[in-house]
C-alpha cells in the first residue's frame, strides 16, 4: 500500500505540462453528483466507477443503479449502473453538445478490486461508445485505492489515464467521522486535471448525518466552474432491509434547481429499517429446525449438516434476541443432542431471548434428563403423541479389573499418593475407594440437581415434585408428561407450525446482521479475538496438539490486532509437557498486555486445569468437571502369565535398574515387563511423582494468587464441579463461551457497539467426507475372524504392556481432536475396534504407550454418560 501512494503521489506531481482541451475522459467533478458522498466515504460499485477501489469496500457483491431528472420526471436519457466486487463493470450514460445539438455518449467499465474493511485497491479499462464517443473520449486506465487507518478516518485517491492522449485526472477526497461513528460523517474531495496547476484544482465538501436507523440526511457543496458561488445539493436516503434509495437535488449558485439525481443501492454497505415491520400488528415466528443434529464445537465446513457448530448457533441467537421485528423463535429438538456444558449454555442463551420480550416453543419427541432441562426454558413445549421422556435419574458405575488380572497372571502396582487420585482403581482395587465414591457422588448430586432444578423452575414445579416423578415413573409416556406438567401439549412438529400460523403468525426472517457484515459502521480493521479450541486428551500432535496450538498462541503476541484471546478448555488431561507449552503461551499472551479468558466445557481437570489456571478469568458452568490437581502413576508386570504360556526369558544388563525395561515377548502382545518395581525403585517414583505434583501445586497457586497450602488443600487429585471449584478459588464465575467473549471484550477496552473480528482456531476442517470404508466392509463379509483378532490382540497388547510414566490427565473427551494423530492416537483406534469406547480406550492406549511415566489422570468411569458426548 504504501508503494502504491508514494506512485500517486509522484503521478500527481508530475502532471504537470501539456493538457488536452477538453478533457477526454469521463470528469468526476461534474459527473458524479448521483454519489452521495465521495468516493472512499460512499464506497461500492456507484463510487467504484470514479476510485475502483471503492467497489471492495463491501462485504459482498452488489448492483448501484442511477439516474438524473434533468430533462424531464420519466427521462432515462442520463442513467448508470454498476455492479459487482472484485470482478465488476460500471456503464454511465450523458448527454453531450454535439453538432449543433446533444448527443448520448456511454462511458464503459471493467475492472478488478481487491481489499478489507482497512483499505482497497482496484484497476479498470474504460472504453466509450455513442456518436461522440471516437471526437470526446479516450480508452483509459483507471487505478483507485482507499485507506481506513482508523475509525475516524478514510481517503481515496484515483487516477484515469489517457492510452490514447497525454490527459489523465486526479481525485483526492478524505471522509472524517469526529465522533467515529456513522451518525455525522464530515467529507470533502479534490479534483485536478494534468497539466493544471494543484492549486487551480477544484474542490467539494459536504456532510452528512443519520438521525435515525436506516435514515440519510446530507448537504453538499462543490465548487462552481467559472463562478465564485458554489453548486448545492440538499440529500435525504432511506434503507430498508434489502436495499437504499437516495434522492440529491442540485441548485446552481443562484438557487436555479437544476436536477434531482437517483440511486438504488442493492447490497449497501450500512444496515437498514425493515419497513415491513412497520405495518400490520402481526407477530412474527423463526422456526429453527435441528433435528437429528448435534451441537458440537466445530464442525466441517461442507458436507457436515448433522452438527452444529455453537458458535455459529449462538450468533443466531443472539440475533434473534436483539432482532425488534422478531417475536417468536420455534425451536424442533428431536433428536437433538450435545455436550452437557454446551446445552447449558443453549439455555442459558435461549433465556436470555425470553428476557428480551420474545416467546420460545419447542417440539420434542423423546427426551433425556439434559434435553428436557434444554427444552423446558421454553414459555411452550410440545412433545410428539408417540414420544416419551427417559427420566430415571443419573448414576455413575465402574468396573474393576483386579481379579482379572490376577487369573490371567498379571501383577500391578499402584503409584497412588494423594487421596482422591483414584484413576487407576479399576486395575489395583476391586471395590470403589471411600475418596473415590464422595467426589463420584459429588459429581453425579450436583449433575442431577442442576438438570431437576432447571426443569422444575421451568414448568413451575418444586424440586420435590420431580424428584417423586424421577423415582416413582422413570419413564413417561405422552399422557404422563401432560399430566406431570413436564409438557404442555401433545402434537407434531408441522402440527405446531400451522397452529401458529392459524393464530396469526407469519413467519419472519433471519436477522439481517446474520447475513451482512456492514463495513460502513466501522472504519478501519475491527479488533481481533480468537477463540481457541483446546479439546481433547493433553498430547503434542492429537487432543489440543499442544506443539501446534502453543505456537500459535505465541504468534499472537506480536499481533497488534488481537486484543485478548478466549480458550475453550475441554481437556481431561493427559501429557504435562503440551499443557505446560500451552500455559507457558498464555502467560507470554499477558506479559504482552492481552487478556486471556477460559472458558471451561464438560471436562477441564488435571492437564485441562493446567492449561486454564494462569487465565486472566477462568469462566465454567454448573456441570463442568474441573480440578483434579495431582499425579498418579501405575506398573503392570508378568506375574505369571509367561509361565502358563510356557515362554521364558533371559537377559544381560548393565546399570543397577536396567532390567526393569527388559520385557518378555508375548505372541501377538508384545512386550511385557519381567518383575515389579523394587523397594528403592517405588521411592524414587514417590519421588519424582511427589516432586510434579509440588510444582503442579505451585504453578496452580502463582496463577490463581493463592498459597500453595491453600491449594494442597483443595488439590490432591480430587475433581469439583464448576460452582464448587470457584467457591475453593480455582475458578472466578460460572459463565459460558459467550460470557467469555464479552468478558474478553471488556477486559480488551473495547465498548459494547464496536466491531470486532471473532474467530476460531484451528480452522474449521474443509470437507467431511461419508465414513462407508467399515460399513460396506461389514456388508460384504470381508476381514471378519482376521480384523477381529487383529484388533482384539492389538487390545491385549496396549492393556498388559506397563503403564507407569507421570502425567496429567483424565483422559475423557479425547475424542474431540481436532486435527493430526499420533502412534497414542492409532493405539485408541485399535482398542475401540476391539470393542472398548472411546474415552476407555483413549484412557488405556498411553499405559501401554509409555511405559514408566506418571500422568495426571482421572478415570473416562469418573464422568457421567451424558458427558461422554463425542462430538
Amino acid at each position: 500500500m504504501t508503494r502504491v501512494i508514494v506512485v500517486f503521489l509522484a503521478l500527481a506531481i508530475a502532471a504537470v505540462g501539456a493538457a488536452a482541451d477538453p478533457l477526454p475522459l469521463l470528469d468526476y467533478h461534474a459527473g458524479s453528483w448521483f454519489l452521495p458522498q465521495s468516493p472512499s466515504v460512499t464506497a461500492g460499485p456507484a463510487a467504484g466507477l470514479f476510485n475502483p477501489g471503492a467497489f471492495a469496500l463491501t462485504d459482498r457483491a452488489g448492483t448501484d443503479m442511477w439516474r438524473d431528472s434533468r430533462d424531464r420526471l420519466m427521462s432515462f436519457s442520463r442513467f448508470g449502473f454498476a455492479t459487482g466486487r472484485t470482478l465488476n463493470l460500471a456503464m454511465n450514460r450523458s448527454l453531450v453538445d454535439w453538432q449543433g445539438g446533444r448527443a448520448a455518449i456511454n462511458d464503459w467499465q471493467v475492472g478488478l478490486a481487491g481489499g478489507t474493511r482497512a483499505g482497497a485497491l482496484g484497476l479498470a479499462y474504460r472504453w466509450s461508445g455513442g456518436a461522440p464517443a471516437a471526437a470526446l473520449r479516450d480508452r483509459a486506465l483507471v487505478l483507485g485505492l482507499v485507506s481506513r487507518p482508523a475509525r475516524w478516518l478514510t481517503w481515496g485517491a484515483s487516477r484515469a489515464q489517457s492510452l490514447e492522449a497525454d490527459a489523465a485526472q486526479n481525485v483526492f477526497d478524505l471522509g472524517l467521522r469526529p465522533a467515529a461513528a456513522p451518525w455525522l460523517t464530515l467529507f470533502g474531495d479534490f479534483t485536478v486535471d494534468d497539466g493544471v496547476n494543484f492549486g487551480s484544482g477544484l474542490w467539494g465538501a459536504g456532510v452528512e448525518v443519520r438521525p435515525l436507523r436506516g435514515v440519510h440526511v446530507g448537504v453538499r457543496a462543490r465548487e462552481h466552474i467559472g463562478g465564485n458561488d458554489p453548486d448545492l445539493a440538499v440529500l435525504l436516503g432511506f434503507s430498508g432491509r434489502t436495499g437504499h434509495l437516495a434522492a440529491q437535488t442540485l441548485f446552481d449558485p443562484d438557487g436555479n434547481d437544476v436536477m434531482t439525481t437517483w440511486l438504488a443501492r442493492s447490497a449497501p454497505p450500512f444496515p437498514g429499517r425493515d419497513v415491513a415491520s412497520l405495518f400490520g400488528p402481526d407477530a412474527t415466528y423463526l422456526a429453527l429446525d435441528l433435528q437429528k443434529r448435534t451441537l458440537t464445537y466445530q464442525k466441517h465446513r461442507w458436507l457436515d449438516d448433522d452438527h452444529v457448530a455453537w458458535l455459529d448457533l449462538l450468533a443466531q441467537l443472539e440475533a434473534v434476541r436483539d432482532d425488534p421485528h422478531l417475536d417468536i423463535v420455534v425451536l424442533n429438538l428431536a433428536g437433538f443432542g450435545g455436550r452437557p456444558s454446551l446445552l447449558w449454555e443453549m439455555r442459558q442463551q435461549l433465556q436470555r431471548v425470553r428476557d428480551a420480550g420474545k416467546r420460545v416453543v419447542v417440539y420434542l419427541d423423546r427426551a433425556g434428563l439434559a434435553t428436557m432441562y434444554l427444552a423446558t426454558v421454553a414459555d411452550r413445549v410440545v412433545l410428539d403423541p408417540q414420544g416419551d421422556l427417559a427420566l430415571p435419574g443419573l448414576a455413575l458405575s465402574r468396573s474393576f479389573l483386579k481379579g482379572t488380572l490376577d487369573k490371567l497372571g498379571l501383577g500391578f502396582q499402584e503409584h497412588r499418593y494423594f487421596r482422591y487420585k483414584s484413576a487407576v482403581e479399576m486395575l489395583s482395587r476391586d471395590s470403589m475407594s471411600d475418596a473415590d465414591r464422595e467426589q463420584r457422588q459429588r459429581v453425579v448430586d450436583v449433575a442431577y440437581e442442576t438438570w431437576r432444578d432447571g426443569i422444575a423452575s421451568g414448568r413451575r414445579r418444586q424440586p420435590t415434585a420431580l424428584d417423586a416423578v424421577v423415582d416413582s415413573l422413570g419413564f413417561l409416556t405422552p399422557q404422563e408428561a401432560l399430566d406431570a406438567g413436564l409438557v404442555d401439549e401433545l402434537g407434531r412438529w408441522d402440527q405446531l407450525l400451522e397452529t401458529l400460523r392459524k393464530d396469526g403468525a407469519r413467519p419472519g426472517h433471519w436477522p439481517a446482521s446474520l447475513r451482512r457484515e456492514y463495513w460502513d459502521q466501522q472504519w478501519g480493521s475491527p479488533a481481533r479475538i480468537p477463540v481457541v479450541f483446546l479439546v481433547g486428551d493433553c498430547a503434542m500432535d492429537s487432543g489440543i496438539n499442544g506443539r501446534r496450538s502453543a505456537a500459535w498462541l505465541r504468534d499472537l503476541v506480536g499481533d497488534p490486532s488481537v486484543k485478548a484471546v478466549v480458550l475453550r478448555a475441554d481437556s481431561p488431561g493427559g501429557d504435562p509437557l503440551p499443557s505446560d507449552l500451552v500455559a507457558d503461551a498464555v502467560r507470554a499472551l499477558k506479559a504482552a498486555g492481552k487478556p486471556v479468558v477460559v472458558s471451561q466445557g464438560d471436562v477441564a481437570a488435571s492437564g485441562g486445569y493446567w492449561i486454564s489456571m494462569d487465565g486472566t478469568r477462568i469462566l465454567t458452568t454448573p456441570v463442568t468437571i474441573t480440578g483434579s490437581i495431582g499425579v498418579i502413576s501405575g506398573w503392570l508386570w508378568d506375574d505369571g502369565l509367561a509361565a502358563k504360556a510356557g515362554i521364558t526369558a533371559e537377559s544381560v544388563q548393565r546399570g543397577r535398574h536396567a532390567d526393569l525395561y527388559t520385557e518378555i515377548g508375548v505372541p501377538m502382545l508384545g512386550g511385557l515387563p519381567r518383575r515389579p518395581m523394587n523397594d528403592d525403585e517405588l521411592a524414587r517414583t514417590e519421588q519424582v511423582i511427589r516432586g510434579m505434583y509440588d510444582q503442579f501445586v505451585a504453578a496452580v497457586a502463582r496463577g490463581r494468587g493463592l498459597e500453595p497450602a491453600a491449594v494442597h488443600e483443595v488439590a490432591q487429585g480430587r475433581v469439583w464441579m464448576g460452582q464448587d471449584a470457584i467457591d475453593r478459588g480455582l475458578c472466578d464465575s460460572i459463565g459460558g463461551l459467550a460470557d467469555a467473549i464479552a468478558e474478553a471484550r471488556s477486559l480488551a477496552g473495547l465498548r459494547p457497539g464496536d466491531a470486532v473480528d471473532v474467530f476460531e482456531y484451528p480452522p474449521r476442517p474443509l470437507v467431511r467426507l461419508p465414513q462407508i470404508g467399515p460399513r460396506l466392509g461389514a456388508f460384504a463379509g470381508l476381514g471378519a475372524p482376521g480384523a477381529l483378532l487383529d484388533a482384539a490382540a492389538a487390545a491385549l497388547r496396549s492393556a498388559v504392556r506397563p503403564g507407569g510414566k507421570p502425567g496429567v490427565a483424565v483422559t475423557a473427551g479425547a475424542g474431540d481432536a481436532m486435527a493430526g494423530q499420533d502412534p497414542l492416537a492409532a493405539d485408541s483406534a485399535w482398542l475401540r475396534a476391539a470393542g472398548l469406547g472411546d474415552l476407555e480406550a483413549t484412557w488405556l492406549a498411553p499405559f501401554g504407550r509409555e511405559p514408566g511415566r506418571p500422568r495426571l489422570v482421572v478415570h473416562p468411569d469418573e464422568l457421567p454418560q451424558g458427558w461422554r458426548v463425542m462430538d
